[in-house]
């Protein structure tokens, strides 16, 4: 439930499931950056949040042999989680191949299909819109449900701080926003 402040109220029963993908393999990515800002606002609002850093994950290409468990294991984190929140760099006008690879490996159908998500991008450049436009018709191409809220930070080098504070007020708040949106869809799901 949202409070005057606009954070919401954790639910009962520990609030929803919430899972968090950055899109970034590079250590002190500024995409982890924004994710840390939006995780804080789920868990202050009493999602229960699972990070997962797609660096730590080995994930075949598609049709490549593995016996990496880590596939299955992301696929079973996406079926357990009743929202998702997934960040992305804008590399070349796209998303990031890591995000994308990992979105392959979600299976076919995706069990990303009927879930709830929000995105945010991130970009050295002017802004992270394509990143976004790409990211929301993959999303919405496998039966995801992708809020409308987002957040495109544009010269995010210019917004955070190395020790990874957010420099720009708005910024932050846009950040939170988006994940405040996240949280409210969550629960209305989870309260179903």
């Amino acid at each position: 439930m949202p409070t005057r402040a606009g954070r919401m109220t954790p639910a009962p029963g520990g609030g929803p499931a919430i899972l968090a993908i950055g899109g970034s393999r590079r250590p002190g990515n500024n995409t982890g950056k924004a994710l840390r800002i939006a995780v804080e606002e789920l868990r202050a609002g009493g999602g229960r949040v699972d990070w997962v850093r797609l660096e730590a994950l080995k994930l075949p290409l598609p049709g490549e042999p593995s016996d990496s468990p880590d596939p299955e294991a992301l696929r079973n984190k996406v079926l357990a989680s009743d929202a998702i929140l997934i960040a992305t760099p804008e590399y070349h006008g796209s998303i990031s191949s890591t995000l994308k690879l990992a979105i392959d490996n979600l299976g076919f159908p995706s069990t990303l299909e009927g879930k709830t998500l929000a995105i945010l991008g991130v970009a050295m450049g002017p802004s992270a819109d394509n990143a976004l436009a790409h990211l929301r018709h993959i999303l919405t191409h496998i039966g995801g449900k992708v809020l409308p809220e987002q957040i495109s930070v544009g010269s995010v080098h210019k917004k955070f701080g190395e020790d990874g504070r957010c420099l720009d007020p708005v910024v932050e708040e846009g950040i939170r926003r988006v994940a405040r949106a996240l949280l409210a869809a969550a629960g209305a799901r989870a309260a179903r």
